[in-house]
């Protein structure tokens, strides 16, 4: 009899979970075209353009040849993806992007996904952090970016028994920074993890040499941080939301601040730094995307949503607007992940897909 209820229990939970659950993949949605200018896909970009990661001086670095997690669950030609960092110039929009050369001691696998960039205000040094799924174990590498041989230089490679699935990491100085995982398990039972609901996310904040957990919950992706280093934002694609943090520089540790809801399954998150607001890779269709992934001739629509802070200083996101501010039906790009501003140009990132690069022509409020 026991048995019995704890088995009427279980399937009560699953059946309540797969109701929230299709809830958020929207699986009906469409994907409409709205562009703010002339758009063009950036070449050579045709496996993924997943994060970017921008320099002061427009220059963007794009993460590109991420492998999924679960073969099964993907295309069989993305295990044939190579993990590559292309740059784009934003000041040269007609110019193609570039493959950066890597260090020979990454070796033949380099899988890359999140990316973010350090730069040293008085020397100008440029330190790429890429969150990397080594065969051996998850491992953020820590790059130095040399212009004129258009190369980088490992400085260091930082594994930890906390990184167990890192989408994305955030740099916070030249050799800390703060790391998402998006799963406890690495393989295909991560989907059940999802699932269930399982809290096993977290984020690990790494101060240079040990590495502590900041946060835990369900569903975390990636991460961002204010100018000023006092705010660190965290995406959680499946409740559409993006958490934010006060960040307390001393030891790291994060205080909950408040949660916006924008209504679209976001992915990557990019900061304005000029107006502050939140720029987001989005996607219309979970259930769309899925489909995607496991074919990549199946387009999937995107989108780009913006939230534009309206209260004040000491506490801007109290108050907000949304604003959609691309969207493709998969035809320009598919599954937008990724998104970056340079003064009035939009570069569009894609998880196995092309990046498109757009020139705003609309007034932004």
């Amino acid at each position: 009899m026991i048995f019995k209820a704890f088995g009427v229990m279980l399937l009560v939970l699953a059946v309540r979970r797969f109701w929230k659950m299709s809830l958020k993949v929207e699986i009906y949605k469409k994907g409409y075209i709205n562009r703010p200018g002339p758009c063009r896909n950036v070449l050579p970009i045709e496996t993924g353009s997943e994060d970017i990661a921008l320099a002061s001086n427009g220059i963007a670095f794009i993460s590109s040849g991420f492998k999924n997690y679960c073969e099964h669950a993907s295309d069989p030609r993305n295990k044939l993806f190579v993990g590559r960092i292309y740059k784009f110039d934003f000041n040269m929009p007609n110019e193609d992007a570039v493959e950066v050369n890597l260090p020979n001691e990454l070796g033949e696998y380099f899988n890359p996904h999140g990316v973010s960039l350090w730069q040293d205000p008085i020397k100008g040094e440029m330190r790429l952090f890429v969150a990397n799924h080594r065969q051996e174990g998850e491992t953020v590498e820590i790059l130095r970016y040399n212009n004129e041989a258009n190369s980088f230089s490992l400085v260091r490679s930082v594994r930890h028994e906390l990184f167990t699935s890192v989408n994305d990491v955030v740099a916070v100085g030249p050799d800390s920074f703060y790391a998402a995982n998006d799963a406890y398990i690495r393989g295909c039972w991560r989907i059940v993890e999802a699932f269930l609901g399982l809290p096993w996310c977290t984020v690990v904040y790494y101060d240079g040499k040990d590495a502590q957990i900041v946060e835990k919950g369900e569903g975390f992706n990636s991460l961002a941080v204010s100018e000023d280093g006092s705010s660190v934002f965290l995406t959680i694609p499946f409740d559409q939301q993006v958490n934010i943090y006060k960040r307390h520089k001393k030891d790291g540790s994060l205080e909950f601040n408040r949660s916006i809801e924008v209504g679209c399954t976001i992915d990557n998150v990019f900061i304005d730094h000029t107006t502050g607001d939140l720029w987001f890779g989005g996607h219309p269709s979970a259930h769309v995307l899925g489909k995607h992934i496991a074919d990549t001739d199946a387009k999937a629509p995107s989108q780009v949503i913006r939230v534009h802070p309206k209260g004040p200083v000491d506490d801007p996101f109290s108050s907000y607007q949304l604003f959609s501010s691309f969207g493709d039906d998969g035809e320009l790009v598919s599954g937008s992940s990724s998104v970056a501003l340079y003064k009035n140009r939009l570069l569009i990132g894609t998880i196995v897909h092309k990046a498109a690069i757009c020139e705003i022509n609309t007034v932004r409020n």
